[in-house]
Order: structure tokens, then sequence, then C-alpha cells
């Protein structure tokens, strides 16, 4: 259930979720509790994002929870869908995407 409760977050965070506020976010660890009634879903942020501050990004979050949870209930079928507590983790290391072209077989 974890698994695919994840899965359906990080596809609403891909490209359900219009708020401008969370293009830097990614999602990064998923953990349900025991009883099924809350997952925390840890996430970080840009280097941009993290400079321009985590209170709009949390509250932006806290926002779209409610939306999400009725997501994941239409799409998973769920009776109860658990709440949603967003932790921020930090910020995500910079990754170079040219870098790996470099030296490479070509």
């Amino acid at each position: 259930m974890q698994s695919t409760l994840f899965q359906e977050v990080s596809l609403l965070f891909r490209g359900g979720l219009s708020d401008p506020r969370l293009e830097g976010v990614s999602l990064s660890s998923f953990e349900l509790s025991p009883d099924g009634r809350l997952v925390r879903i840890g996430y970080t942020l840009t280097p941009e994002s993290a400079a321009s501050g985590t209170r709009a990004v949390q509250e932006a979050l806290e926002r779209a929870s409610g939306y999400v949870r009725s997501q994941l209930a239409v799409h998973l079928d769920l009776k109860r869908v658990p709440q949603l507590r967003f932790i921020y983790i930090g910020v995500a290391e910079r990754t170079e995407p040219d870098s790996e072209d470099e030296g490479g077989a070509r």
C-alpha cells in the first residue's frame, strides 16, 4: 500500500499541482504509519527555491494536501485516506547533466 500511495502522490506532484510555489519541490521519502492514518512525506527543494524560504512552500503543501487526498481517494478507491504531513529535509544536491556526456563513449 505504501508504494502505491507514493507512486500516486509522485504523479500528482509531477503534473497535477499548479501552484508555482511547488515547482522546486522533490519528494524524497515516504512513510506510512503502522495504523495507516498518517503519511510522512519528506521533501527537498532546489537551491533556488530554498533561497526564497521554506515557509511559502510549506504553506502551499498544506493547501494542496486536501486536493492530493481527494485524488488518492478517487484513484485508489480508498475509504479512508491518510492525513499527509510534509517534512522539509533540506536542499537537493545540484546535478550537472552535461558533465556525464563529457568524456563518455560516443
